[in-house]
């Protein structure tokens, strides 16, 4: 069973439709609670993590964060970088408590915790390191250039390369799918497909509803990511990440209407 709870939110996260009590500080843990996923409702990164312990079945309790504000116990919690998510795994016997962010980083963690659980990587090392691969892909070639494409408020050169630059790097990975599919590496879901749905999504809507952009259609490729793009939207893990459901949409929209002004995070668009 999972435990959900909600601490140090922003009134931005009234959105949650679980209705839970809201508190600026987190209440008493103990040492035999279970993994900790430290989380925002609209957090594409996030939701990689909470996806991954749902398909996973680990037992964890979700707690709702605003990250940008930086509280000593915020700064604590996640390491210093005031980022979500961040998962912690409580002290056992003589262990210390674990701590984990970085979404990619979380995903390998709770495939190392439970490797033989519904497993997200394949066992060859060789298809190992192709998967990684692709995930480093996603980080850098996609996941920036939808921020870039979504704080270009004025159209221009920048707007341009951007759409230009996420277009290739979508189309390379669609390039890359599995033509029985219907997920990214064939019929068994991976690492890669919980990586990418979170951002396809927001593909979908954010820029869909702010640039008007919207890709190809036409083609046996980029008919293979919508099939791809429709089945991971269909699974419970990625529904049961949709804080209000029936509302979950139009709520994202309105939250990143500051982004799509330039208002942003920066570092979400930078490039390695």
């Amino acid at each position: 069973m999972h435990t959900f709870s909600t601490t140090a939110a922003s009134s931005t996260s009234t959105t949650n439709s679980r209705k839970a009590e809201w508190t600026m500080e987190p209440r008493e843990q103990t040492a035999t609670a279970p993994l900790k996923l430290y989380a925002a409702w609209y957090c594409p990164f996030a939701q990689r993590a909470w996806m991954a312990l749902l398909h996973k079945g680990l037992d964890f309790e979700y707690i709702e964060v605003d990250p940008y504000r930086k509280s000593r116990w915020w700064l604590q919690v996640s390491r210093n970088h005031a980022k979500v998510p961040v998962i912690v795994n409580p002290a056992a016997r003589d262990t210390a408590s674990t701590t984990v962010i970085d979404s990619t980083r979380i995903v390998e963690y709770l495939e190392d915790l439970v490797p033989h659980t519904r497993p997200l990587y394949p066992s060859d090392p060789n298809a190992k390191a192709e998967l990684r691969f692709r995930a480093d892909h996603i980080n850098k070639r996609v996941v920036p250039y939808i921020y870039r494409l979504l704080e270009a408020e004025q159209p221009g050169e920048y707007r341009d390369t951007s759409t230009a630059a996420l277009l290739e790097g979508l189309e390379e990975l669609a390039n890359a799918m599995s033509q029985s599919g219907p997920f990214f590496d064939g019929t068994t879901l991976t690492a890669i497909d919980i990586l990418l749905v979170p951002f396809a999504y927001r593909i979908d809507v954010l820029l869909g509803h702010y640039r008007n952009f919207s890709l190809p259609t036409s083609g046996v490729v980029w008919s293979r990511y919508q099939r791809w793009y429709e089945t991971m939207c269909s699974t419970a893990i990625f529904q049961g990440t949709l804080t209000d459901p029936e509302n979950y949409r139009q709520h994202l929209i309105e939250f990143y209407l500051p982004y799509s002004r330039g208002q942003g995070q920066k570092d979400v668009t930078a490039i390695d």
